[in-house]
């Protein structure tokens, strides 16, 4: 009634919705990273509204500054939210996998009947 895979195990479903889902969960990172405009585009192109506007003194000042505070922070951000998806996904394996231990030291606890 069971299959068996190549290594001699039965199959684990939860396991394998488990890696799918963080597989897409990757890919969607993937995505929304390479979505993210370089910052060779972000210079230009408030380069280019800043000498439309002409803005004058403070304005220029306020806006300098926050493009060049945006520009030093964004990759920092990047790299806390790398880190905190890093976390996540160990919690989530550490989690799922004692789900699964638990399952199983249960089933062995109380066999079925046939």
């Amino acid at each position: 009634m069971s299959e068996k895979t190549g290594e001699g195990r039965d199959p684990n479903r939860l396991i394998e919705r488990v890696d799918a889902l963080i597989r897409r969960q990757q890919e969607d990172s993937r995505r929304a990273v390479e979505e993210v405009p370089l910052l060779t585009e972000i210079v230009e192109h408030e380069a280019d509204a800043a000498a439309a506007e002409a803005l004058p003194g403070e304005k220029t000042l306020a806006a300098d500054i926050e493009r060049v505070l945006v520009v030093r922070l964004v990759p920092e951000l990047n790299k806390q939210i790398a880190a905190l998806r890093t976390e996540l996904e160990k919690e989530l394996r550490r989690s799922v996998r004692e789900a699964v231990e638990h399952a199983l030291a249960a089933r062995k606890a109380k066999p079925d009947k046939n």
